[in-house]
């Protein structure tokens, strides 16, 4: 009996063997930033098979066609014989009498030096380089058509001193080779891998081990450094999310760019997965990145909650090629990026002005989208005609958030808001239960209790547009809000960076415009109306070095740090004349709209209400 356990153990192991995709790729063997890419076949059984690279994966949000990046595809038997293989579309090839397929093979090339006509955001993209090799896995492996639930095994030959951080389970290997596994291709999208030089560092939160893996172009910023940045804000989350965190691992991966340049787009940011993210950002001076790393840490490492527990089918069950959106953008982006602002002033990481500040800031960048749109409309159509309006669901998507959380709260009488919202949708569903998206509004109302306000609010708000109410609700709470106010901010540029400057095509250089130049630009700097941005710090500005170097500076700005700023300025004859402006950051009066400020005659009944709302941390 028990040899015949045993023999039908071995029989169900072959059998699972012999389902899962098995991939090959040695990075030692790279040419012209390409990679040979090798599957073995899982037994299908089918007359044609159909492979895929996806068109569009979660969290872009736009459609990219990774499979432009495959070329030299080919389709053998298990005699080694080539089967004849058609290319129907970008992403897709289909192999001809496929019943005996053994193996695939093709190379790939990297997404961050190639195609300038339809650039990927880095962070979900490719490269392929002897010291940095960057595998989000849909842009190297793909999936063939009917079987994404199949298990994958990759194996991965590497130089000897690369390590390949990664929050996918790595079940063996040697010195240069590893071996990951996971059980699905929706899985293996949701895992990147980072391999470089090996600059980790590893702390706990609460029951969860979490890792930084850091590749640094100069070695300026190590893990180790970042983790003063990092550890505070998941404390801090832990505890914003009652006490416990909904994983047991989380990977940060990081990605610094060079100084003074970008490997394409000149875009920097981060993506989110459901046990680790990853980041592509300025290098920069170490001690100028920590608000940047906190800010954007905290919005990524909150997708854990939505929309990795909370969801809907369009999402749980993603459609790579022909993909269908959730109406819900609202809730996973500007959801994640309230709460990413709110856990800070909750938690005591920033004062309350400071949370306020960047409230009003969204208001205004809010304007700039059209608020004629409902959002739940916009969510559904931001892939064709609405694809101009998706970053509003960081601006007016957290506002809305930040109205409901003051909504409940009203309701509540202080006591409950989005933070137990979340919590509470997260019990109900949670990681394999999935939402039916038009029935989440009507869930937010039974969960809270508030069937009826919560229907009205979602109606106006969401599915509608109407303005939000935040005049109103801020005076509940003891905020004072202003259509037009002076607050006093860092000066980081001398000018607006959004909206004070234009193009100078003739020169190639950005112009500085009369009405973007605030106090410190015209006062301390001496700028002026028609000057030309040459250098910053004594790096040339070109379109291509530009948002790397300005970025750069923009994460070391502080009170205190001098500024050096070449101009080219016309002289008295109408000639451009290189001109050296100097200054050190301050602080500055501004006039903003949108603004809003601690309240300080407040009644005791709104002084509860705003504690409740963001705590008691008054002081700058």
């Amino acid at each position: 009996m028990k040899k015949l356990l045993v023999s039908l153990l071995s029989l169900a192991t072959l059998h699972l063997s012999a389902q899962t995709y098995e991939y090959k790729v040695d990075l030692n063997n790279t040419a012209n930033d390409q990679l040979s890419v090798e599957l073995k076949v899982p037994e299908l059984k089918q007359k044609d098979l159909y492979f895929h690279l996806p068109a569009m994966v979660p969290g872009t949000y736009s459609v990219y066609n990774f499979g432009r990046f495959v070329s030299d595809f080919k389709a053998f038997d298990t005699e080694g014989k080539e089967l004849s293989v058609e290319h129907p579309d970008v992403n897709t090839w289909k192999i001809i009498n496929a019943k005996t397929a053994a193996k695939v093979t093709y190379k790939v090339e990297d997404t961050w030096d190639t195609d300038k006509t339809n650039v990927i955001f880095e962070p979900a993209g490719t490269n392929i380089d002897k010291d940095v090799f960057v595998f989000n896995n849909h842009g190297i492996f793909g999936y063939f058509k009917k079987y994404e639930k199949l298990p994958y095994k990759i194996e991965v030959d590497r130089p000897e001193g690369l390590f390949g951080g990664t929050a996918m389970k790595r079940i063996g290997g040697d010195a240069d080779t590893d071996i990951f596994e996971t059980d699905s291709y929706n899985s293996l999208v949701d895992n990147p891998i980072m391999f470089s030089a090996p600059d980790t560092a590893m702390f706990k939160v609460g029951d969860a081990s979490i890792l930084i893996h850091t590749y640094s172009p100069t070695g300026r910023v190590k893990s180790k450094d970042l983790t003063a940045d990092i550890k505070p804000i998941l404390e801090a989350q832990r505890e914003y999310l009652g006490g416990k965190l909904p994983i047991d691992h989380y990977v940060f991966l990081l990605f610094l760019n060079k100084e003074g340049g970008l490997y394409l787009s000149g875009s920097a940011g981060a993506l989110e997965h459901s046990y680790s993210s990853f980041y592509c950002l300025f290098e920069g001076d170490p001690a100028g990145i920590s608000q940047t790393i906190r800010d954007v840490a905290a919005h990524e490492f909150f997708h854990i909650v939505t929309p990795l527990n909370i969801h809907s089918k369009e999402i749980h069950d993603f459609d790579f090629i022909n993909p269908k959106m959730s109406a819900h953008l609202w809730l996973y982006e500007g959801g994640t990026e309230y709460a990413a602002q709110h856990v800070q002033v909750k938690q005591k990481l920033v004062p309350i002005q400071q949370f306020l500040a960047a409230m009003s800031q969204k208001m205004r960048q809010a304007e700039m989208f059209n608020q004629a749109i409902p959002f739940t409309t916009m969510s559904k159509t931001c892939l064709d005609e609405n694809k101009s309006q998706y970053s509003n669901v960081y601006l007016k998507g957290a506002l809305i958030n930040m109205c409901l959380d003051m909504e409940l709260r009203k309701l509540s009488n202080g006591s409950y808001g989005t933070q137990a919202l979340m919590t509470d949708l997260a019990k109900k569903y949670g990681i394999d239960k999935p939402f039916k998206d038009k029935c989440l509004f009507k869930e937010i109302g039974k969960v809270t209790g508030y069937r009826k306000e919560m229907k009205n609010f979602f109606a106006s708000y969401v599915d509608g547009a109407t303005p939000l109410p935040i005049e109103s609700l801020m005076t509940d709470f003891g905020i004072d809000y202003k259509a037009k106010g002076t607050i006093t901010e860092l000066s980081v540029f001398g000018f607006n960076i959004n909206s004070g400057v234009t193009y100078n095509f003739a020169e190639k250089l950005i112009e500085l415009k009369a009405d973007g130049i605030d106090a410190f630009g015209k006062d301390i700097l001496g700028m002026q109306a028609g000057d030309l941005l040459y250098k910053w710090q004594g790096q040339e500005l070109t379109m291509q070095s530009l948002q790397s170097i300005l970025g750069q500076h923009q994460m070391a700005a502080k009170e205190g740090l001098e500024l050096s700023v070449t101009v080219m300025r016309k002289d008295a004859e109408g000639v451009y004349k290189p001109k050296e402006l100097k200054g050190t950051l301050r602080k500055v009066p501004v006039e903003v709209t949108h603004a809003l400020f601690v309240n300080e005659k407040a009644s005791p009944e709104q002084v509860k209400m705003r504690q409740a709302w963001l705590g008691d941390y008054i002081s700058e």
